[in-house]
């Protein structure tokens, strides 16, 4: 018979699975404590099929119950940050271009004004941000 330890997080998510039957419990729980000190919690269990099963239906262990995940909401600054990392390639192109420009020794006024108008119009998505 397989034995099982779950190694999970601190909100009873899954990290990873240890399956042995040729160690003792002790021994598999010290491996799986020596390969992840900083897992909030080890299960052992030997009918690990079945809790197997529910943790990759993505569900959490939580006071010896599975249960399901709160759904992830973004918060303003994560609403914000993904604005940011929208825009950050776009900026970076124009960046580049008016190098470019600039080691020819070329005008660089309509890269700026690109460059105005994409930091106008991230400012305004961002403001709008709840």
């Amino acid at each position: 018979m397989n034995q099982y330890v779950f190694v999970l997080n601190e909100m009873g998510e899954r990290i990873t699975s240890y399956v042995d039957n040729t160690v003792t419990q002790e021994q598999l729980l010290a491996t799986a404590k020596q390969e992840w000190p900083d897992a909030k919690d080890y299960i052992y269990s030997t009918d690990g099929d079945s809790m197997l099963d529910e943790f990759m239906k993505g569900k959490f262990y939580v006071n010896g119950k599975f249960v399901e995940p709160a759904p992830y909401v973004p918060t303003k600054e994560d609403k914000i940050n993904a604005i940011k990392s929208e825009y950050e390639p776009r900026f970076k192109s124009l960046e580049e271009a008016q190098r470019r420009l600039l080691l020819m020794g070329k005008p660089t006024g309509a890269i700026s004004a690109q460059y105005i108008k994409l930091n106008t119009e991230m400012v305004t998505r961002i403001k709008e941000v709840q």
